[in-house]
Protein backbone atom coordinates (compact mmCIF):
# COMPACT_ATOMS: atom_id res chain seq x y z
CA UNK A 1 0.00 0.00 0.00
CA UNK A 2 2.80 2.38 0.96
CA UNK A 3 4.66 1.54 -2.25
CA UNK A 4 1.59 2.47 -4.31
CA UNK A 5 1.23 5.79 -2.47
CA UNK A 6 4.91 6.71 -2.97
CA UNK A 7 4.88 5.49 -6.60
CA UNK A 8 2.05 7.84 -7.53
CA UNK A 9 -0.74 5.28 -7.22
CA UNK A 10 0.61 2.58 -9.56
CA UNK A 11 3.16 -0.26 -9.28
CA UNK A 12 3.84 -3.61 -10.86
CA UNK A 13 3.54 -6.63 -8.61
CA UNK A 14 7.03 -7.75 -9.68
CA UNK A 15 8.41 -4.56 -8.07
CA UNK A 16 7.11 -5.43 -4.59
CA UNK A 17 9.69 -6.59 -2.03
CA UNK A 18 7.77 -9.72 -1.04
CA UNK A 19 6.95 -13.14 -2.46
CA UNK A 20 4.58 -13.03 -5.43
CA UNK A 21 2.12 -15.42 -3.75
CA UNK A 22 1.98 -13.23 -0.61
CA UNK A 23 1.64 -10.06 -2.65
CA UNK A 24 -1.19 -11.55 -4.74
CA UNK A 25 -3.07 -12.69 -1.65
CA UNK A 26 -2.91 -9.21 -0.09
CA UNK A 27 -3.69 -7.46 -3.40
CA UNK A 28 -6.78 -9.60 -4.01
CA UNK A 29 -7.99 -8.89 -0.46
CA UNK A 30 -7.54 -5.12 -0.97
CA UNK A 31 -9.24 -5.35 -4.36
CA UNK A 32 -12.28 -7.01 -2.73
CA UNK A 33 -12.42 -4.06 -0.31
CA UNK A 34 -12.25 -1.52 -3.14
CA UNK A 35 -8.83 -0.18 -2.09
CA UNK A 36 -7.00 -1.07 -5.28
CA UNK A 37 -7.52 -2.82 -8.57
CA UNK A 38 -5.43 -5.43 -10.36
CA UNK A 39 -4.96 -5.08 -14.12
CA UNK A 40 -3.35 -7.60 -16.45
CA UNK A 41 -0.54 -6.06 -18.47
CA UNK A 42 0.48 -8.00 -21.58
CA UNK A 43 3.97 -7.16 -22.79
CA UNK A 44 5.72 -8.48 -25.88
CA UNK A 45 9.49 -8.47 -25.49
CA UNK A 46 12.22 -9.17 -28.02
CA UNK A 47 14.63 -11.93 -27.05
CA UNK A 48 17.68 -13.22 -28.99
CA UNK A 49 17.36 -16.72 -30.44
CA UNK A 50 20.24 -19.20 -30.31
CA UNK A 51 21.30 -17.95 -33.75
CA UNK A 52 21.18 -14.39 -32.44
CA UNK A 53 23.28 -15.30 -29.38
CA UNK A 54 25.89 -16.89 -31.65
CA UNK A 55 26.00 -13.70 -33.73
CA UNK A 56 26.39 -11.57 -30.60
CA UNK A 57 29.47 -13.61 -29.67
CA UNK A 58 30.98 -13.84 -33.18
CA UNK A 59 29.45 -10.85 -34.96
CA UNK A 60 26.86 -10.94 -37.74
CA UNK A 61 27.99 -12.84 -40.86
CA UNK A 62 28.35 -9.57 -42.84
CA UNK A 63 30.40 -8.04 -40.02
CA UNK A 64 32.73 -11.05 -40.05
CA UNK A 65 33.07 -10.79 -43.86
CA UNK A 66 33.90 -7.10 -43.59
CA UNK A 67 36.58 -7.77 -40.96
CA UNK A 68 38.13 -10.51 -43.12
CA UNK A 69 38.25 -8.26 -46.21
CA UNK A 70 39.93 -5.49 -44.21
CA UNK A 71 42.53 -8.01 -43.01
CA UNK A 72 43.11 -9.20 -46.64
CA UNK A 73 43.63 -5.68 -48.04
CA UNK A 74 40.09 -5.37 -49.38
CA UNK A 75 39.90 -8.20 -51.94
CA UNK A 76 39.19 -11.97 -51.91
CA UNK A 77 38.18 -14.59 -54.43
CA UNK A 78 34.76 -15.92 -53.44
CA UNK A 79 35.96 -19.54 -53.61
CA UNK A 80 38.52 -18.64 -50.91
CA UNK A 81 35.75 -17.53 -48.54
CA UNK A 82 33.97 -20.90 -48.23
CA UNK A 83 36.79 -22.72 -46.35
CA UNK A 84 37.24 -19.86 -43.85
CA UNK A 85 36.51 -20.73 -40.23
CA UNK A 86 34.65 -17.45 -39.71
CA UNK A 87 31.43 -18.98 -41.08
CA UNK A 88 30.00 -21.68 -38.79
CA UNK A 89 26.70 -22.46 -40.54
CA UNK A 90 26.28 -23.61 -44.19
CA UNK A 91 24.21 -20.58 -45.27
CA UNK A 92 26.21 -17.87 -43.46
CA UNK A 93 28.50 -17.13 -46.43
CA UNK A 94 25.51 -16.41 -48.71
CA UNK A 95 23.91 -14.25 -46.00
CA UNK A 96 27.18 -12.35 -45.45
CA UNK A 97 27.68 -11.58 -49.16
CA UNK A 98 24.02 -10.66 -49.70
CA UNK A 99 23.73 -8.36 -46.67
CA UNK A 100 27.12 -6.69 -47.19
CA UNK A 101 26.24 -6.02 -50.83
CA UNK A 102 22.85 -4.60 -49.78
CA UNK A 103 24.61 -2.21 -47.36
CA UNK A 104 26.95 -1.07 -50.17
CA UNK A 105 30.05 -2.33 -48.36
CA UNK A 106 31.26 -4.63 -51.16
CA UNK A 107 30.95 -5.20 -54.90
CA UNK A 108 31.24 -8.41 -56.88
CA UNK A 109 33.45 -8.77 -59.97
CA UNK A 110 33.13 -11.73 -62.34
CA UNK A 111 36.00 -12.27 -64.79
CA UNK A 112 35.72 -15.61 -66.56
CA UNK A 113 35.41 -18.40 -64.00
CA UNK A 114 36.70 -16.18 -61.14
CA UNK A 115 34.39 -14.17 -58.88
CA UNK A 116 36.03 -11.53 -56.68
CA UNK A 117 34.62 -9.80 -53.60
CA UNK A 118 36.03 -6.25 -53.24
CA UNK A 119 35.68 -3.91 -50.25
CA UNK A 120 34.01 -0.58 -51.10
CA UNK A 121 33.31 1.00 -47.72
CA UNK A 122 34.23 0.28 -44.12
CA UNK A 123 31.31 0.63 -41.71
CA UNK A 124 32.67 1.56 -38.23
CA UNK A 125 29.47 0.53 -36.38
CA UNK A 126 26.70 -1.53 -37.91
CA UNK A 127 23.23 -0.44 -36.71
CA UNK A 128 21.69 -3.94 -36.91
CA UNK A 129 24.51 -5.46 -34.85
CA UNK A 130 24.29 -2.66 -32.30
CA UNK A 131 20.52 -3.17 -31.86
CA UNK A 132 20.94 -6.95 -31.55
CA UNK A 133 23.50 -6.52 -28.77
CA UNK A 134 21.28 -3.96 -27.02
CA UNK A 135 18.34 -6.40 -27.14
CA UNK A 136 20.46 -9.08 -25.43
CA UNK A 137 21.21 -6.67 -22.57
CA UNK A 138 17.78 -5.15 -21.89
CA UNK A 139 15.14 -7.41 -23.54
CA UNK A 140 13.12 -4.37 -24.70
CA UNK A 141 9.45 -4.38 -25.64
CA UNK A 142 8.71 -4.62 -29.35
CA UNK A 143 7.60 -0.99 -29.44
CA UNK A 144 11.07 0.18 -28.34
CA UNK A 145 12.68 -1.11 -31.55
CA UNK A 146 12.01 0.44 -34.94
CA UNK A 147 9.54 -1.44 -37.12
CA UNK A 148 11.93 -2.06 -40.04
CA UNK A 149 14.85 -3.11 -37.82
CA UNK A 150 12.57 -5.39 -35.78
CA UNK A 151 11.17 -7.02 -38.93
CA UNK A 152 14.69 -7.63 -40.29
CA UNK A 153 15.88 -9.21 -37.04
CA UNK A 154 12.85 -11.50 -36.89
CA UNK A 155 13.09 -12.41 -40.60
CA UNK A 156 16.71 -13.48 -40.17
CA UNK A 157 15.86 -15.54 -37.10
CA UNK A 158 18.06 -13.44 -34.82
CA UNK A 159 15.35 -12.51 -32.33
CA UNK A 160 11.92 -13.83 -31.39
CA UNK A 161 8.92 -12.19 -29.78
CA UNK A 162 8.13 -13.44 -26.30
CA UNK A 163 4.84 -12.59 -24.63
CA UNK A 164 4.68 -12.09 -20.85
CA UNK A 165 1.77 -11.19 -18.62
CA UNK A 166 2.39 -8.87 -15.69
CA UNK A 167 0.03 -7.50 -13.07
CA UNK A 168 -0.33 -3.76 -12.52
CA UNK A 169 -1.66 -2.54 -9.16
CA UNK A 170 -3.33 0.87 -8.97
CA UNK A 171 -5.20 2.68 -6.20
CA UNK A 172 -8.97 2.73 -6.49
CA UNK A 173 -11.19 5.53 -5.08
CA UNK A 174 -11.00 4.26 -1.48
CA UNK A 175 -7.26 3.74 -1.83
CA UNK A 176 -6.81 7.31 -3.09
CA UNK A 177 -8.89 8.55 -0.13
CA UNK A 178 -6.62 6.65 2.29
CA UNK A 179 -3.52 8.04 0.52
CA UNK A 180 -4.88 11.61 0.82
CA UNK A 181 -5.80 11.14 4.49
CA UNK A 182 -9.53 11.54 3.83
CA UNK A 183 -10.37 7.98 4.89
CA UNK A 184 -9.07 6.44 8.10
CA UNK A 185 -7.93 2.85 8.47
CA UNK A 186 -9.85 0.72 10.96
CA UNK A 187 -8.21 -2.38 12.40
CA UNK A 188 -10.07 -5.54 11.41
CA UNK A 189 -9.80 -8.49 13.77
CA UNK A 190 -9.90 -11.99 12.33
CA UNK A 191 -8.90 -13.86 15.51
CA UNK A 192 -9.71 -12.89 19.10
CA UNK A 193 -6.69 -13.24 21.35
CA UNK A 194 -6.32 -13.04 25.11
CA UNK A 195 -4.42 -9.74 24.80
CA UNK A 196 -7.25 -8.16 22.74
CA UNK A 197 -9.85 -9.23 25.31
CA UNK A 198 -7.89 -8.10 28.37
CA UNK A 199 -6.92 -4.74 26.85
CA UNK A 200 -10.38 -3.99 25.57
CA UNK A 201 -9.02 -3.12 22.10
CA UNK A 202 -11.57 -5.42 20.55
CA UNK A 203 -14.30 -2.87 21.41
CA UNK A 204 -12.82 -0.26 19.08
CA UNK A 205 -11.78 -2.64 16.32
CA UNK A 206 -13.91 -4.03 13.52
CA UNK A 207 -14.46 -7.77 13.80
CA UNK A 208 -14.39 -9.52 10.45
CA UNK A 209 -17.73 -11.08 9.57
CA UNK A 210 -17.99 -14.65 8.34
CA UNK A 211 -20.70 -16.19 6.17
CA UNK A 212 -21.35 -19.50 7.91
CA UNK A 213 -23.62 -20.58 5.00
CA UNK A 214 -20.86 -20.18 2.38
CA UNK A 215 -19.47 -23.33 0.83
CA UNK A 216 -15.79 -24.06 1.48
CA UNK A 217 -13.39 -23.93 -1.48
CA UNK A 218 -13.44 -27.05 -3.61
CA UNK A 219 -10.55 -29.35 -2.79
CA UNK A 220 -9.03 -31.82 -5.23
CA UNK A 221 -7.04 -34.36 -3.22
CA UNK A 222 -4.57 -36.62 -4.98
CA UNK A 223 -6.04 -39.82 -6.38
CA UNK A 224 -5.16 -42.58 -8.80
CA UNK A 225 -5.75 -42.09 -12.52
CA UNK A 226 -9.02 -44.00 -13.25
CA UNK A 227 -7.54 -46.41 -15.79
CA UNK A 228 -4.48 -47.12 -13.61
CA UNK A 229 -6.82 -47.79 -10.66
CA UNK A 230 -8.90 -50.18 -12.79
CA UNK A 231 -5.76 -52.07 -13.91
CA UNK A 232 -4.61 -52.42 -10.30
CA UNK A 233 -8.02 -53.84 -9.42
CA UNK A 234 -7.79 -56.40 -12.25
CA UNK A 235 -4.33 -57.42 -10.99
CA UNK A 236 -5.66 -57.83 -7.46
CA UNK A 237 -8.56 -59.98 -8.70
CA UNK A 238 -6.29 -62.25 -10.74
CA UNK A 239 -3.74 -62.62 -7.96
CA UNK A 240 -6.63 -63.40 -5.62
CA UNK A 241 -7.72 -66.14 -8.04
CA UNK A 242 -4.28 -67.73 -7.77
CA UNK A 243 -2.58 -66.21 -10.85
CA UNK A 244 1.06 -65.12 -11.11
CA UNK A 245 1.96 -62.04 -13.18
CA UNK A 246 4.67 -62.56 -15.84
CA UNK A 247 6.50 -60.11 -18.11
CA UNK A 248 8.10 -60.19 -21.56
CA UNK A 249 9.90 -57.88 -24.04
CA UNK A 250 8.13 -55.30 -26.23
CA UNK A 251 10.42 -56.15 -29.16
CA UNK A 252 9.78 -59.79 -29.94
CA UNK A 253 10.92 -62.44 -32.41
CA UNK A 254 8.19 -63.63 -34.76
CA UNK A 255 9.04 -67.11 -33.46
CA UNK A 256 7.44 -66.31 -30.09
CA UNK A 257 4.84 -63.87 -31.40
CA UNK A 258 3.56 -66.23 -34.14
CA UNK A 259 5.41 -69.50 -34.88
CA UNK A 260 5.38 -71.05 -31.42
CA UNK A 261 1.62 -70.32 -31.40
CA UNK A 262 1.16 -72.38 -34.60
CA UNK A 263 0.43 -69.30 -36.68
CA UNK A 264 1.59 -70.00 -40.28
CA UNK A 265 4.25 -67.80 -41.81
CA UNK A 266 1.93 -66.82 -44.69
CA UNK A 267 -0.89 -65.75 -42.35
CA UNK A 268 -2.26 -62.23 -43.18
CA UNK A 269 -1.64 -61.05 -39.60
CA UNK A 270 2.10 -61.39 -40.22
CA UNK A 271 2.13 -58.95 -43.12
CA UNK A 272 3.53 -55.46 -42.63
CA UNK A 273 0.05 -53.88 -42.33
CA UNK A 274 -0.73 -55.91 -39.22
CA UNK A 275 2.52 -55.60 -37.26
CA UNK A 276 5.42 -53.19 -36.85
CA UNK A 277 8.56 -54.84 -38.29
CA UNK A 278 11.96 -53.58 -37.10
CA UNK A 279 14.48 -52.54 -39.73
CA UNK A 280 17.42 -52.42 -37.28
CA UNK A 281 18.20 -54.92 -35.87
CA UNK A 282 16.40 -57.29 -38.18
CA UNK A 283 16.82 -60.69 -36.51
CA UNK A 284 16.71 -62.14 -33.02
CA UNK A 285 19.00 -64.73 -31.49
CA UNK A 286 17.03 -67.86 -30.52
CA UNK A 287 19.13 -70.32 -28.52
CA UNK A 288 16.73 -73.24 -27.87
CA UNK A 289 17.31 -74.99 -31.19
CA UNK A 290 15.55 -78.18 -30.01
CA UNK A 291 12.34 -76.20 -29.50
CA UNK A 292 12.88 -74.51 -32.88
CA UNK A 293 13.20 -77.95 -34.52
CA UNK A 294 9.97 -79.19 -32.89
CA UNK A 295 8.05 -76.04 -33.93
CA UNK A 296 9.37 -76.43 -37.49
CA UNK A 297 8.20 -80.07 -37.64
CA UNK A 298 4.73 -79.21 -36.31
CA UNK A 299 4.34 -76.48 -38.95
CA UNK A 300 5.46 -78.71 -41.80
CA UNK A 301 3.95 -82.11 -40.90
CA UNK A 302 1.97 -81.79 -37.69
CA UNK A 303 4.41 -84.19 -36.02
CA UNK A 304 2.53 -86.54 -33.62
CA UNK A 305 -0.36 -84.21 -32.80
CA UNK A 306 -2.95 -85.79 -35.11
CA UNK A 307 -2.59 -82.80 -37.42
CA UNK A 308 -1.03 -82.59 -40.87
CA UNK A 309 0.47 -79.16 -40.08
CA UNK A 310 0.37 -76.33 -42.59
CA UNK A 311 2.23 -78.27 -45.31
CA UNK A 312 4.77 -75.68 -46.34
CA UNK A 313 8.52 -75.19 -45.93
CA UNK A 314 9.03 -73.38 -42.66
CA UNK A 315 11.71 -70.66 -42.60
CA UNK A 316 13.92 -70.03 -39.58
CA UNK A 317 14.92 -66.63 -41.06
CA UNK A 318 11.27 -65.50 -41.04
CA UNK A 319 10.85 -66.76 -37.47
CA UNK A 320 13.85 -64.69 -36.35
CA UNK A 321 12.46 -61.40 -37.69
CA UNK A 322 11.88 -58.78 -35.00
CA UNK A 323 8.53 -57.06 -34.52
CA UNK A 324 6.82 -55.00 -31.87
CA UNK A 325 4.75 -57.69 -30.20
CA UNK A 326 1.14 -57.78 -31.35
CA UNK A 327 -0.15 -59.90 -28.48
CA UNK A 328 0.85 -60.73 -24.92
CA UNK A 329 0.29 -64.42 -25.77
CA UNK A 330 3.98 -64.23 -26.71
CA UNK A 331 4.70 -63.78 -22.99
CA UNK A 332 2.50 -66.79 -22.15
CA UNK A 333 4.14 -69.18 -24.62
CA UNK A 334 7.62 -68.08 -23.48
CA UNK A 335 6.63 -68.99 -19.90
CA UNK A 336 5.03 -72.33 -20.88
CA UNK A 337 8.14 -73.36 -22.87
CA UNK A 338 10.35 -72.57 -19.87
CA UNK A 339 8.26 -74.24 -17.12
CA UNK A 340 7.02 -77.80 -16.80
CA UNK A 341 5.35 -77.69 -13.36
CA UNK A 342 1.53 -78.00 -13.31
CA UNK A 343 -0.94 -76.62 -12.51
CA UNK A 344 0.13 -73.29 -14.06
CA UNK A 345 -1.82 -70.04 -13.73
CA UNK A 346 -0.15 -66.97 -15.25
CA UNK A 347 -1.26 -63.58 -16.55
CA UNK A 348 0.27 -60.47 -18.10
CA UNK A 349 -1.04 -56.89 -18.35
CA UNK A 350 1.15 -54.98 -20.76
CA UNK A 351 1.47 -52.98 -24.01
CA UNK A 352 0.95 -54.45 -27.48
CA UNK A 353 1.32 -52.67 -30.81
CA UNK A 354 -0.64 -52.95 -34.07
CA UNK A 355 -0.83 -50.62 -37.11
CA UNK A 356 -4.43 -49.55 -36.65
CA UNK A 357 -6.50 -46.45 -37.33
CA UNK A 358 -7.02 -44.39 -34.20
CA UNK A 359 -10.69 -43.99 -33.32
CA UNK A 360 -12.88 -44.27 -30.24
CA UNK A 361 -12.35 -48.04 -29.86
CA UNK A 362 -8.98 -48.62 -31.64
CA UNK A 363 -5.41 -47.54 -30.94
CA UNK A 364 -1.93 -48.39 -32.27
CA UNK A 365 -0.54 -48.85 -28.74
CA UNK A 366 -2.89 -50.40 -26.22
CA UNK A 367 -2.88 -52.63 -23.16
CA UNK A 368 -3.86 -56.28 -23.25
CA UNK A 369 -4.55 -58.61 -20.36
CA UNK A 370 -3.58 -62.17 -21.25
CA UNK A 371 -3.44 -65.37 -19.26
CA UNK A 372 -3.18 -69.15 -19.29
CA UNK A 373 -4.54 -71.85 -17.00
CA UNK A 374 -2.94 -75.28 -17.47
CA UNK A 375 -3.85 -78.44 -15.61
CA UNK A 376 -4.97 -81.99 -16.23
CA UNK A 377 -8.45 -82.54 -17.72
CA UNK A 378 -9.34 -78.87 -18.32
CA UNK A 379 -12.04 -78.41 -20.98
CA UNK A 380 -14.30 -75.82 -22.63
CA UNK A 381 -16.80 -75.76 -19.76
CA UNK A 382 -14.02 -74.76 -17.39
CA UNK A 383 -13.06 -72.01 -19.87
CA UNK A 384 -16.54 -70.45 -20.08
CA UNK A 385 -17.03 -70.71 -16.32
CA UNK A 386 -13.71 -68.96 -15.68
CA UNK A 387 -14.49 -66.12 -18.13
CA UNK A 388 -17.92 -65.52 -16.60
CA UNK A 389 -16.42 -65.52 -13.08
CA UNK A 390 -13.74 -63.01 -14.10
CA UNK A 391 -16.27 -60.65 -15.72
CA UNK A 392 -18.53 -60.78 -12.66
CA UNK A 393 -15.54 -60.17 -10.37
CA UNK A 394 -14.97 -57.01 -12.41
CA UNK A 395 -18.47 -55.82 -11.60
CA UNK A 396 -20.55 -56.95 -14.60
CA UNK A 397 -23.88 -58.62 -14.07
CA UNK A 398 -24.63 -62.00 -15.59
CA UNK A 399 -27.03 -60.47 -18.14
CA UNK A 400 -24.28 -58.03 -19.24
CA UNK A 401 -22.04 -60.88 -20.44
CA UNK A 402 -22.55 -63.12 -23.43
CA UNK A 403 -20.42 -65.54 -25.49
CA UNK A 404 -20.29 -66.55 -29.12
CA UNK A 405 -18.01 -68.92 -31.07
CA UNK A 406 -14.75 -67.38 -32.25
CA UNK A 407 -11.63 -68.23 -34.24
CA UNK A 408 -7.99 -67.84 -33.25
CA UNK A 409 -5.11 -69.60 -35.04
CA UNK A 410 -3.71 -71.17 -31.88
CA UNK A 411 -6.86 -72.25 -29.98
CA UNK A 412 -9.66 -74.72 -30.72
CA UNK A 413 -12.43 -74.46 -29.64
CA UNK A 414 -12.45 -70.66 -29.28
CA UNK A 415 -14.97 -68.15 -27.95
CA UNK A 416 -15.49 -64.40 -27.81
CA UNK A 417 -16.97 -62.65 -24.79
CA UNK A 418 -18.98 -59.43 -25.19
CA UNK A 419 -19.94 -57.00 -22.42
CA UNK A 420 -22.70 -54.40 -22.40
CA UNK A 421 -21.61 -50.76 -22.70
CA UNK A 422 -24.34 -48.25 -21.87
CA UNK A 423 -23.44 -46.03 -24.86
CA UNK A 424 -21.72 -48.34 -27.36
CA UNK A 425 -23.94 -51.39 -26.86
CA UNK A 426 -22.35 -54.85 -26.93
CA UNK A 427 -18.54 -54.56 -27.17
CA UNK A 428 -16.14 -57.45 -27.78
CA UNK A 429 -13.88 -57.41 -24.74
CA UNK A 430 -12.33 -60.85 -24.48
CA UNK A 431 -11.19 -63.78 -26.59
CA UNK A 432 -10.39 -67.22 -25.29
CA UNK A 433 -9.88 -70.83 -26.28
CA UNK A 434 -8.12 -74.11 -25.55
CA UNK A 435 -4.54 -74.26 -26.84
CA UNK A 436 -4.23 -76.59 -29.83
CA UNK A 437 -2.03 -79.71 -29.53
CA UNK A 438 0.30 -78.11 -32.10
CA UNK A 439 1.05 -75.36 -29.54
CA UNK A 440 1.49 -77.63 -26.52
CA UNK A 441 3.41 -80.53 -28.10
CA UNK A 442 6.65 -78.64 -28.96
CA UNK A 443 6.72 -77.40 -25.34
CA UNK A 444 6.57 -81.00 -24.06
CA UNK A 445 2.88 -81.33 -23.08
CA UNK A 446 0.39 -83.98 -24.19
CA UNK A 447 -2.92 -82.35 -25.19
CA UNK A 448 -4.73 -85.66 -24.59
CA UNK A 449 -4.27 -85.26 -20.83
CA UNK A 450 -3.37 -81.59 -20.35
CA UNK A 451 -5.82 -78.78 -20.98
CA UNK A 452 -4.57 -75.23 -21.49
CA UNK A 453 -7.09 -72.41 -21.32
CA UNK A 454 -5.73 -69.25 -22.97
CA UNK A 455 -7.57 -65.94 -22.68
CA UNK A 456 -6.91 -62.37 -23.73
CA UNK A 457 -8.81 -59.27 -22.66
CA UNK A 458 -8.98 -56.03 -24.61
CA UNK A 459 -8.56 -54.43 -21.21
CA UNK A 460 -9.08 -50.92 -22.61
CA UNK A 461 -12.52 -51.77 -23.96
CA UNK A 462 -13.42 -53.55 -20.73
CA UNK A 463 -12.35 -50.46 -18.80
CA UNK A 464 -14.48 -48.27 -21.07
CA UNK A 465 -17.53 -50.37 -20.27
CA UNK A 466 -16.74 -50.49 -16.57
CA UNK A 467 -15.93 -46.76 -16.26
CA UNK A 468 -18.68 -45.56 -18.61
CA UNK A 469 -16.21 -43.98 -21.07
CA UNK A 470 -17.16 -43.73 -24.76
CA UNK A 471 -13.71 -43.10 -26.29
CA UNK A 472 -10.59 -45.20 -25.68
CA UNK A 473 -8.45 -42.04 -25.89
CA UNK A 474 -10.07 -40.78 -22.68
CA UNK A 475 -8.39 -43.62 -20.78
CA UNK A 476 -5.07 -41.76 -21.18
CA UNK A 477 -6.54 -38.25 -20.92
CA UNK A 478 -4.35 -35.42 -19.56
CA UNK A 479 -7.40 -33.18 -19.13
CA UNK A 480 -6.98 -32.09 -15.52
CA UNK A 481 -10.61 -30.93 -15.19
CA UNK A 482 -11.89 -34.36 -16.35
CA UNK A 483 -9.50 -36.23 -14.05
CA UNK A 484 -10.55 -34.10 -11.08
CA UNK A 485 -14.29 -34.43 -11.71
CA UNK A 486 -14.30 -38.12 -12.67
CA UNK A 487 -16.75 -39.82 -10.32
CA UNK A 488 -15.23 -43.28 -10.47
CA UNK A 489 -16.57 -46.67 -11.50
CA UNK A 490 -20.25 -47.08 -12.19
Amino acid sequence: MNLLIHAGGQARISELSMKRSTAMSIAELLQDKGVLKITKEVRVRLKPTQTGLNCIDLGLPEERLLKELIAKEGKLNIEDLAPLQIFKEPNELNVAVGEARKQGWIRIHRVGPTTTVELVEQEPEYELGRVLREISRSLPSREEIGKDTRAQLIRRGLVAEEESVGLLLSLDEIGKGIAEGKIGILEEITTLSRELLESGRWKKAKIKSYDVTASPPKAFPGKLQPYAEFLDEVREILVGMGFEEVKGPYVEAEFWNFDALFQPQDHPAREIHSSYVLSVPKQAEIRDLDLVSRVKEVHETGCNTGSSGWRYKWSFDVARRLVLRTQTTAVSIRTIAKRQELPLKIFSIDHVFRPDVLDRVHSMDFLQCEGVVMAEDLNTRHMLGFLASLAMELGFKKEEIRFKPGYFPFTEPSAEAHVKHKRLGWVEALGAGMFRPEVLAPCGFDAETIGALAWGIGIGRLAMARLGIGDIRELHSKDLAWLREFKGRR
